[in-house]
């Protein structure tokens, strides 16, 4: 089994990893968005989509990839055309949202209680301040969408230190995306910031999910074979 997931999975990722790294680079010395800009956030996205579709088997799986295709399509769209990408962005984070609304933890304790209601309320406020301050008008439902989404993420009964903390970069990045607005000159620092935020939040999301789902998965053969 192993070798077989060095063969089926961990390429994806390298991949994935690469066409990031790819693009973090190429923000450095690109003064604008171009057609090479798009196709690695795409494929950055769509080729961990790949890896988690392998690494674990099912409808959680299938949410997840959902998830990370169309946040691909997103970041692609995003620096062209911003309407659209906020609108595949919500789209992907409502698969994601259902993903986690079905592993919720049965008797949250406090702190998770008090984290999810923070990002559920703060993360709309959060970026409506954010577009106000760089003059554009952002949906409330979009600041909803990715609250309910970090939210979710944060209650679930996958991984916190991994899963949770991923949907909070998820909110960094965002709101540091709108706060950069439509109308501002070419800023590699900032661009640059809301991109490693993305793809390291939607990395270590992605890998804390498929883990444990996988994690289930042996334990319960475990069980099984055990009786």
């Amino acid at each position: 089994m192993p070798r077989r997931a060095l063969i089926e999975r961990r390429p994806w990722m390298l991949a994935s990893m690469a066409a990031a790294i790819a693009l973090a680079w190429a923000m450095l010395g690109q003064p604008a968005p171009g057609i090479q800009s798009m196709v690695l956030a795409f494929a950055a996205l769509g080729l961990l989509a790949v890896y988690a579709l392998l690494r674990h088997r099912g409808s959680d799986t299938r949410l997840l990839g959902l998830m990370l295709g169309l946040e691909g399509i997103g970041m692609a769209l995003g620096e062209v055309y911003p309407g659209a990408a906020r609108l595949v962005l919500m789209l992907g984070w409502l698969a994601g949202l259902s993903l986690f609304l079905s592993h919720r933890v049965p008797t949250p304790d406090m702190g998770r209680r008090i984290g999810a209601g923070a990002l559920l309320i703060l993360t709309p406020l959060l970026c409506w301040f954010a577009g106000d301050r760089a003059g554009e008008s952002v949906p409330l439902f979009y600041g909803l969408a990715l609250g309910a989404l970090a939210g979710a993420a944060w209650m679930s009964s996958f991984p916190q230190a991994r899963v949770g903390i991923g949907g909070v970069m998820l909110v960094f990045s965002s709101v540091i995306g709108i706060a950069r607005g439509p109308a501002v000159g070419p800023d590699p620092a900032s661009a640059l910031a809301v991109w490693v935020l993305f793809y390291l939040g939607n990395l270590v999301l992605a890998t804390g999910v498929t883990g444990e789902l996988r994690r289930r998965v042996d334990h319960a053969a475990m069980d099984w074979s055990g009786r």
